[in-house]
């Protein structure tokens, strides 16, 4: 490997060491719906985004509230 190659490859696992990821499968709720409570709290702090959450009406909160965290669980 070249050490170009070498040097791009360790910055990114740098900078994914810093990312979460924690993904959702078979919920039967509409993408759109799902997309508007991750929008209420995409870019917020962790424990802020998880009391908008905990008291938002939507039903779809509730399953973004167990993917957060699972996220953080994973972090």
């Amino acid at each position: 490997m070249s050490a170009r190659k070498r040097i791009s490859a360790e910055q990114r696992k740098e900078n994914r060491k810093t990312v979460s990821l924690a993904v959702l499968k078979n919920v039967p709720t509409s993408p759109r719906k799902m997309r508007y409570v991750a929008d209420m709290v995409r870019g917020m702090e962790v424990f802020k985004a998880l009391g908008v959450l905990k008291f938002s009406n939507k039903e779809a909160s509730n399953k973004i509230e167990k993917l957060l965290l699972s996220a953080i669980a994973n972090w």
